[in-house]
């Protein structure tokens, strides 16, 4: 505020001129009363003497001199010889002003501003200003200005402000020049130039004004409107600084600390702050409390920064409110309290920082101090980078990145975080080189990725340049350098950064780029553990629990896999979990282990879903759950992991919960028979108008009681439900091949089950008619009955049953196998690679076991029995189901009067005396290997008679491929011995060929897998004409259906096989 005028009229300086006015006065002239109050109160030609000078200009006032009651009032206001009186100051001030004095309208002006005296109305001090402006006063036009500018008392209009300055500055008034200069700077109602902003502000400061100085120095500084140099900038700060002026003590402190225009000097940076901050300046107050926050020039002392920044924040500082929620949020010089935190950071946003805007924005994304608000969070974040924050634009990239209080936009992510990296924000910096080298909202570029890590790297940014050591160890936008990579990660773990300090123990456990050393290894892993790093401790806890780099200790790689986990970490998580698995430093605990792989899993771990696949598949820890295990596994597999599409694979070749199949729940005892819905009670139906349905039958008590079996099982499946099925219920009927003991068709049941379908996701079935069958005999029911007892998904299944009206044979109605059976599906596949060759045997030695399982025979075990299909929507699983159970006996129901069967595949103690064993069944397995390894017919070039009996029984044996896996071999030789004590048993032979299998899908340097691989190359060398089953003739009495076989009870096997095949001892019940 401007208050005192003493030149008024002309004056001789010095003492002459106080000599004079004192005349004047003394003789009551009011000028020279005033003008005398001038000389006392500046000490002008006298001694200064402010009571003196009050004494006067009071006089001068009352005697109605307009400059006298100005200055009379100033000295009210000030406390200026007298006390100080804010109520008579207005009252002066008002008299000057009403009296047209210009300087008194400004005065007053400025306490209607500010309620100085009087009631604050901004709307008169607007008014008083503009008297003032009008009257052609510099002050007033400057004051005029400042209320246009901030819509102070009147309609807010820049370009009305700019136009008030620009009269005040060519008046000479350094405060108009100085407010002149900011709206050249910032274009306020005036186009924006820079030069002549710097022009107004180098005559503002020229002219002694103080702020005008600062803004100099501040131009000088950054090169705004001039060359950038950086040693006027310090002299202008200097000058205001020694000045007393607290603004610019706080930038000089900004210069020595940052080193600008003189030599770096952060003890004197502290000092200036210091003296900035004691004369009640806010921005000095804030730098302060920075500086004793950060030990810059003093100790550290984070208690006297929270005094310094709640100072600043009471300010109203909006750095320091912001500063201030950061001491409060991390507990920094006082107690942590996140409410008043997000209470500073809310008020310093809503003044304005740009930077507190950014951390309201965490406060409400997180949920700090504050309900937890994702669209808050995106609008702060929006409003910090509008204002061109770049930590707010790193944010709101963010926000766009992963859908956070808006909708997913991976483009303007990218948009954001460019704008965050161009502004040299190292987070926007490594966001944006992660969006080049992921394709996140544009088009993947590895070079730029490459670029934009190496600028962090360079920058001394250690996440920067973990990164980049990434891409030299990957090879990502850059040559491939291990010896790079691990230079750039051990910059980077020496420099404290968690992922830096596992990366770089990562190289020196694998040897990248430098000497393995598992030493070293561990002992970055714990640096990268202990601070805090996920990643790190799940690897320090697999060092302690396989003694890599330290003392094995089981215990303590639990507690780390626990840390890892309990962060968050799925693959610290899926580890925790194997620990529970098996008690691995810890007690074993499976509901444990189950809740760790299902939290992985959860989390996107492909291993954890792997394992939680397992524990739903086999009910670890959990109820088993087929159709569970499924979905897990096909996760896996679709991310990529080797061991979940392996899983899978199994899953689809032994249909294990490809689709979710509902228990039975005796639904069919509900059905109608007439309109098949599911709504009868005690045999009414409420849509046939209560008419009273007849039950269905088969005309059979033997076959109704064993299909009402079926639906009375509470606890079966949907498809191991058997149904009585009207045959005017096919259509589109077709024969397909003669068997043994009927014919095979192959129709369509055109109101299949709702659930069957979805599990076979067809409708076609196959129709085994049996031969003179119109009477039901003891035969047929056997075989229903084995059918009932081997109810399994591995065992081809029965679905119903029915009678052909016009031949009266009944029929079994089974799945069809759209493959046919082993024996036409390996003439047309002839190069099938030895994984596809044990999945058939695997498959169908499983449904074998099953069989033998219940204590049954099989008895007519050969490839026209196995029968092939492939999943619905994927035709590379192929699997076999085993079927046709016609002679499936129980061993105390076989008759030892004869044998049916096919002569290659019938065992030599079944060729003399008909003695069935399980055994038996295990020979013919052994035949079937063979088929499997050569495609080939056995004996094809012999008729199956007596003779080939004859021999089989003298130990002749198909002619093995000399490519076959040798392991493969033994096992098929084990399995056709002569003698049945020394076969294998079923399950034998599926654990092992489970085992080779396993080592095919996860180990092809195993023994085994080496030896089917080799096999694998052999078929791959065949020509193209060429094949495992080629270069024979079939004759023409080698059959492909069972038969009555050949009697041997004739010779004398002993003389001719040097042993009494009477006294073998056979197992009767061998599973």
């Amino acid at each position: 505020m401007e208050t005192m005028c003493y030149n008024e009229i002309e004056t001789t300086k010095g003492k002459e001129g106080f000599e004079r006015y004192l005349k004047l006065a003394e003789a009551g002239n009011h000028i020279g009363q005033n003008n005398l109050g001038d000389c006392y109160c500046f000490g002008i030609g006298a001694t200064k003497d402010e009571e003196k000078a009050f004494q006067w200009y009071k006089k001068s006032a009352e005697g109605g001199n307009l400059s006298g009651q100005n200055n009379l009032g100033y000295c009210y206001q000030n406390g200026i010889g007298t006390t100080k009186d804010k109520e008579k100051a207005f009252q002066w001030y008002l008299k000057s002003a009403e009296g047209g004095n210009l300087l008194g309208q400004n005065n007053l002006g400025d306490c209607y501003q500010n309620g100085i005296g009087t009631t604050k109305d901004e709307e008169k001090a607007f008014q008083w200003y503009l008297k003032s402006a009008e009257g052609g006063y510099s002050n007033g036009q400057c004051s005029l200005g400042y209320c246009y500018c901030h819509g102070i008392g009147t309609t807010k209009d820049e370009e009305k402000a700019f136009q008030w300055y620009l009269k005040s500055a060519e008046g000479g008034y350094s405060n108009g020049q100085c407010s002149l200069g900011y709206c050249y700077r910032h274009g306020i109602g005036t186009t924006k130039d820079e030069e002549k902003a710097f022009q107004w502000y180098l005559k503002s400061a020229e002219g002694g004004n103080l702020l005008g100085q600062n803004n100099l120095g501040y131009c000088y500084c950054h090169g705004i409107g001039t060359i950038k140099d950086e040693k006027k900038a310090f002299q202008w700060y200097l000058k205001l600084a020694e000045g007393g002026y607290s603004n610019g003590q706080c930038s000089l402190g900004y210069c020595y600390c940052n080193g600008i225009g003189t030599t770096k000097d952060e003890e004197k940076a502290f000092q200036w702050y210091l003296k900035s901050a004691e004369g009640g300046y806010s921005d000095g107050q804030c730098s302060l409390g920075y500086c004793y926050d950060n030990g810059i020039g003093t100790t550290k002392d984070e208690e006297k920064a929270f005094q310094w920044y709640l100072k600043s924040a009471d300010g109203g500082n909006l750095l320091g409110q912001k500063n201030l929620g950061d001491c409060y949020r991390n507990g920094i010089g006082t107690t942590k309290d996140e409410e008043k935190a997000f209470q500073w950071y809310l008020k310093s946003a809503e003044g304005g920082n740009l930077l507190g805007q950014n951390n309201l924005g965490d406060c409400y994304q997180n949920g700090i101090g504050t309900t937890k608000d994702e669209e808050k969070a995106f609008q702060w974040y929006l409003k910090s980078a509008e204002g061109g924050h770049r930590n707010g634009q790193c944010s709101l990239g963010y926000c766009y990145c992963y859908g956070i209080g808006t909708t997913k936009d991976e483009e303007k992510a990218f948009q954001w975080y460019l704008k965050s990296a161009e502004g040299g924000y190292s987070n926007g910096q490594y966001s944006l080189g992660y969006c080049y080298c992921h394709g996140i909202g544009t088009t993947k570029d590895e070079e730029k990725a490459f670029q934009w890590y190496l600028k962090l790297a360079e920058g001394g940014y250690s996440d920067g340049q973990c990164n980049l050591g990434y891409c030299y160890n990957n090879g990502i936008g850059t040559a491939k350098d291990e010896e790079k990579a691990f230079q750039w990660y051990l910059k980077s773990a020496e420099g404290g950064y968690s992922n830096g300090q596992c990366s770089l123990g990562y190289c020196y456990n694998n040897g990248i780029g430098t000497t393995k050393d598992e030493k070293k290894a561990f002992q970055w892993y714990k640096k990268s553990a202990e601070g805090g790093n996920l990643l790190g401790q799940n690897n320090l806890g697999t060092c302690y629990r396989h003694g890599i780099g330290t003392t094995k200790d089981e215990e303590k790689a639990f507690q780390w896999y626990l840390k890892s986990a309990e962060g968050g970490y799925s693959d610290g998580q899926c580890n925790l979990g194997y620990c529970y698995n098996y008690g691995i430093g810890t007690t074993k605990n499976e509901e444990k282990a189950f809740q760790c792989y299902l939290k992985s899993a959860e989390g996107g771990n492909l291993l954890g879903q792997y394992n939680l696949g397992i524990c739903y598949q086999n009910g670890i820890g959990t109820i088993k759950n087929e159709e569970k295990a499924f979905q897990w596994y096909l996760k896996s597999a679709e991310g990529g992991y080797y061991r979940g599409q392996n899983s899978l694979n199994y899953c689809y070749r032994n249909e294990i919960g490809i689709l979710k199949i509902k228990k039975h729940q005796n639904k069919l005892k509900n059905r109608c028979h007439n309109c098949e819905e599911l709504n009868l009670q005690d045999n009414t139906c409420s849509n046939c108008e209560l008419i009273e349905m007849p039950k269905w039958t088969s005309g059979d008590v033997e076959i109704d009681k064993i299909i009402q079996m079926t639906q009375s099982d509470n606890d079966a499946k949907e498809w191991e439900i058997w149904r009585w099925i009207n045959y005017s219920k096919f259509r589109d009927i077709e024969y397909l091949a003669e068997g043994g003991f009927g014919s095979i068709w192959k129709a369509e049941w055109i109101d299949m089950p709702e659930e069957l379908f979805e599990f076979y996701k067809s409708n076609h079935v196959a129709l085994k008619k049996l031969k003179d069958s119109q009477e039901i005999g003891s035969e047929f029911l056997k075989e229903l009955k084995a059918n009932f007892q081997c109810r399994d998904r591995f065992v081809l299944p029965i679905l119903g049953i029915t009678q052909d009206p016009k031949t009266k044979e009944y029929a079994i109605v089974l799945r069809y196998m759209k493959n046919g059976n082993l024996r036409d599906f390996l003439k047309q596949n002839k190069s099938l690679p030895w994984i596809e060759r044990l999945w058939l045997l695997n498959t169908f030695i499983r449904g074998l076991e099953v069989i033998h399982s219940k204590g049954l025979i099989h008895r007519d075990l050969h490839p026209g029995n196995l029968m092939i299909t492939e999943m619905y929507d994927n035709s590379k699983y192929k699997f076999i189901r085993l079927g046709d159970l016609g002679l499936c006996r129980f061993a105390n129901e076989i008759q030892s009067s004869g044998a049916y069967g096919l002569l290659p595949y019938i065992a030599p103690e079944v060729l003399h005396k008909y003695q069935y064993t399980q055994a038996s069944d295990i020979y013919s397995v052994g035949i079937i290997m063979w088929i499997i390894s050569t495609g080939k017919i056995p004996f094809a070039i012999r008729a199956y008679d007596s003779d080939l009996a004859v021999d089989i029984f003298n130990g002749l044996r198909p002619k093995i491929n000399k490519d076959t896996p040798q392991c493969y071999v033994e096992l098929m030789e084990k399995c056709w011995h002569k003698d049945p004590v020394k076969r294998p048993n079923a399950k034998m032979i599926f654990d092992t060929s489970e085992k080779w299998i396993d080592e095919l899908m996860y180990n092809d340097k195993a023994k085994h897998s080496l030896m089917f691989l080799k096999a694998n190359e052999k078929i791959r060398d065949l020509g193209e004409d060429e094949d495992l089953s080629s270069a024979e003739i079939t004759h023409s009495e080698a059959y492909i259906t069972s038969k009555l076989l050949p009697s041997l009870l004739n010779i004398q096997p002993s003389s001719i096989l040097g042993f009494d095949i009477n006294k073998l001892n056979f197992n009767l019940n061998d599973n």
